[in-house]
Order: structure tokens, then sequence, then C-alpha cells
């Protein structure tokens, strides 16, 4: 019995780097969609009113809560002699590349074009090919996380992997190389406008989709075995249904989505009060050490804290440290030498808390997986996988639509001017807000208020269950389980690491 319950490693280093490495592919095209830089691409770059952008990602996020559910059931009904997840990897990183250089080079191809109705449409078009084809590759990639192997070790090393690396490699584009070419470009060090640099972001993301998002559908197995048996596609929904620790999972994501606006604000803030988008890159390399640590030490603390306990302290520390650098940069939120050391030590002490929090998130999915499996004998990585990219992805579409329409309210505004060569370009004018200069509503929003209001994300975890021993012993008999289910299959044989 005892050589039974030893845990078998069944992922090599090779393939561990290789699924990482093709999450750091996607996410380069992803940070940019993120709140930091979106709302600042379709006001300031396309020109495009504050009404109809916050509209519009609205619109989308509604669509999200449609299009990733439906998704994940349809990848539950796939059945291949590839798998259900490497078909869709196999088949999206080329339509994605596309997709990515026509939505960022929108402003580009339409820069002599005044009519408003025209660049809404192009807008909304670009960015829901995108969105489709970035779901139908996001639900089975994160859904391999839990196929990749029945080992809750190998799914740790594979999903904080990922994670670590997406920050790494992923986060150039938003770390490094937008925020260094935003200021070339306003500096006039450069010979580009800002469409042209939005353009040639989009086009080195596709590359890096194409180059290392392939990866997976390549070289990535599924080795937990799916069920034989045919379920329907309302099955999926159904079970989402009777998913107790998955549907408060998705409650705590909901609560938390009005925190999300730091982001939006954050690329205002340094672009508008600091003069200076490259800040941003300093602070997140800063952050980026603190998630080294995060993830180098994640190991060590998990065998203190259930996932359970650590999803609270990942809310409740970086929520006093954002409350904290709010108070102690409220007098001189303009002054860059006093608040990029707060900001900076704010973020090294947060990315700690990010990198557990991006970990541990994954794998509660993942164990809610397991759930369902062991209560109903069918594994839904699709749906229940489709909740983690869709939460992630609305959290972003309304906190970024509503930190868009914050904007005016605060006194933000863009007017658009003809230039001597008949180009169109945009300019932006801060004023001021209920007795406040909109600079320092821009630094409240980017600290203290993304803070105070990520605490709401605790409450369902007070109802959470799937922890301690009884997670223990759902794991135990689903590894029986699955054991037993192997070598009925292999003739007698359980190794299934081949």
């Amino acid at each position: 019995m005892e050589e039974i319950r030893k845990e078998v490693r069944y992922v090599g280093v090779k393939e561990n780097l290789l699924f990482g490495l093709a999450n750091a592919g996607q996410c380069f095209s992803y940070n940019m969609f993120t709140g930091s830089f979106l709302s600042l691409f379709f006001i300031k770059v396309f020109g495009i009113p504050n009404g109809a952008v916050a509209t519009m990602l609205l619109v989308l996020g509604i669509w999200d809560t449609i299009n990733d559910p439906i998704m994940g059931g349809i990848v539950d009904k796939t059945h291949t002699r590839y798998g259900k997840l490497r078909p869709y990897l196999l088949f999206v990183p080329i339509p994605l590349a596309v997709t990515t250089i026509l939505f960022w080079g929108g402003p580009l191809l339409l820069q002599n074009t005044r009519e408003l109705t025209v660049k809404i449409v192009y807008m909304y078009i670009s960015y829901l090919l995108w969105e489709f084809f970035y779901t139908l590759g996001d639900v089975p990639y994160w859904s391999m996380s839990a196929a990749i192997s029945p080992s809750p070790s190998d799914r740790t090393r594979a999903i904080t992997t990922a994670r670590f690396l997406s920050g790494f490699i992923g986060g150039i584009a938003t770390v490094v190389m937008l925020p260094v070419l935003i200021d070339l470009s306003n500096t006039g060090k450069i010979g580009w406008s800002l469409r042209e640099v939005f353009a040639f972001s989009g086009l080195i993301s596709a590359v890096f989709i194409l180059g290392l998002f392939s990866l997976a559908g390549l070289f990535v197995k599924e080795r937990v075995v799916q069920q034989v048996e045919e379920t329907s596609f309302f099955d999926a929904f159904r079970f989402l249904g009777r998913n107790k620790p998955l549907l408060l999972i998705i409650l705590s994501n909901a609560l938390g989505t009005v925190s999300a606006v730091a982001g939006v604000f954050g690329a205002f803030y340094y672009t508008e009060v600091l003069n200076l988008m490259s800040w941003s890159s300093v602070i997140s390399v800063i952050g980026g050490v603190g998630g080294l640590f995060g993830m180098m030490s994640i190991s060590a603390v998990k065998k203190r804290y259930d996932n359970r306990q650590m999803a609270v302290i990942n809310k409740v520390i970086p929520a006093a440290l954002g409350t904290v650098a709010f108070f102690c940069g409220m007098r001189h939120y303009d002054i860059w030498y006093v608040v990029i050391p707060i900001i900076g030590v704010k973020n090294l002490l947060s990315g700690v808390f990010d990198a557990y929090n991006s970990v541990v998130s994954t794998e509660m999915i993942g164990d809610t997986v397991d759930y369902m499996e062991w209560k109903t004998g069918v594994r839904n990585e699709g749906m229940a996988f489709s909740v983690l990219t869709f939460v992630g992805k609305l959290q972003g579409r309304l906190s970024t639509s509503l930190g868009t329409a914050l904007l005016p309210l605060i006194g933000y505004f863009v007017t658009e001017q003809v230039q001597p060569d008949g180009t169109i370009e945009t300019v932006s004018n801060c004023t001021q807000a209920f007795g406040q200069p909109t600079q320092f509503w821009l630094w409240a929003f980017f600290t203290v208020f993304p803070a105070l209001t990520s605490l709401l994300s605790i409450i369902p975890f007070h109802f959470y269950e799937l922890k301690g021993d009884r997670l223990r012993e759902i794991r135990e008999e689903m590894k029986l389980r699955r054991e037993a289910s192997a070598a009925a299959a292999n003739g007698g044989a359980t190794d299934e690491r081949g």
C-alpha cells in the first residue's frame, strides 16, 4: 500500500519548461490588452471618446460571461485521438497572431479617417475576432494544467513555471517594450507616432504567439484519462451548478472586479502626472523581483498554509500595502523621487503575494475539477478553466470600462487636433474634480481605491470547504481510482508517463 501511495512524477523538466514558455508567448499578447494600456490606446491613440470605449468594454465583458463557458462546454465535448485539449492548441496560434496584428494596427490603417463610426466599428470587429481566438486557445491551455498529470506536485510545478515565465517573458511587452517606445515617441527621439508604436508592438506580439504559444500543442501531453461516456453539451453547465467550491471562487473573483481599475489609472498616472511612462517599467521590474521570490518560496509556504488560507492572505496584505502607499504619497503624488520609492516598496512586497495568488488561484480551479470527478465520475476541465479565463477577462473588461468611464468624472479629457500635414492627433487635458486636481484622483484610484475594494473578494472563502483533510482524502481516493483505471486500460501497467 505504501508503494501505491508514493507520488509519481509524470512531467519532465523539458515538457514543464515548454508548457511555461507557451504561456509566456500567449501572455505577451494578452498583457497589451489589459487595463494598463487598452484605455490609453483607444482614447489617446485611436481618438475614440471615453463613453464609446467604456460601452464597448462593458458589452465585451457581458459577451465573455457567455463566450468562455460555451467554449468550456465545447472542450469537454471534444474527443479525439490527440486528446480534447491539444487540437485547439495546435490550431489557434496562426489566427490569433493575425487578429493581434489587425487590432493594434487599426489606428495606423485608419489614421486619416475622421469618421468616428468607422473607428468604432473597426474597434468592435477587431476586438471580437481577437477575443474569439484568444478564448479558443486560453481555455484549453489552462485546462491542460489539470490534465497534464494526476499528481498535485506536477500541477504545482507546471502552473508555477507557466506563471513565472509569463511574468518574465510575457511581461516584456508591458514592462519594457511599450513604456519605453511610448516615451521615445512622446519625446521625439524616434520618428514614430504612437500609432506606429502600437502597430509595431502588435507585430512583435504576433511573433511571440507563433514562436512560443505553439509549443503547448506540439509538445505537451494530456495524461489524465478522459471519460468515455458521452455527455450532452448542457451537462457541462449542470455540473457547474453542482460545483459549490467553483461557484464560490467565481463569486470571489466577481467581488474583486472593481479593484482591477488600478491597471487603468496606472497608465494615465505615469503619463499624465509623472510624465514618463518608463517609470512603470522600473516599478514592474521591482514587482518582478518580489514575484520571483514568491515563486521560489511558494512550495515552502504551502507546507504551512492551505490554498484557502493563502487566498485570504493574498488579498489582505496587498490591500494594507496599497492603503499605506496612498497616505505616504498623498501630499507629494506628483514628485517622482517621493512616490517612486513608495510605489517600488509596495510593488516589491505585493509582488510576492501576487505570485502566490497566480499559482494558488489556478490550483484551486484544478481542485474543483478533481472534486467533481470524485463526486460525479466526470471531469469537466473545459468548463472549470473557462471560468478561470472568463473571470480574468471579465475583470479586465469591466474594470477597464469602469476606469474609462470615471476619467471624465475626475477631470480627464481628450480632444482631437488636425496637424499641418493633415493627420489627426489627440491631445489630453487634466483639470480638477470635487475640489482636487485630476492628478490627485489618478493617484487615489491607482493606490488606495483598488486596495480597499479588493477585500470584498475574501467573503466567499468563509464558506469554502475544499481544504485540509477533506481535500487530502479526495486526492488520495482519486489517485487510487486513476491507478486502477490505468491498470485496467494498460493490462496491469500503471505508469502514465509515456
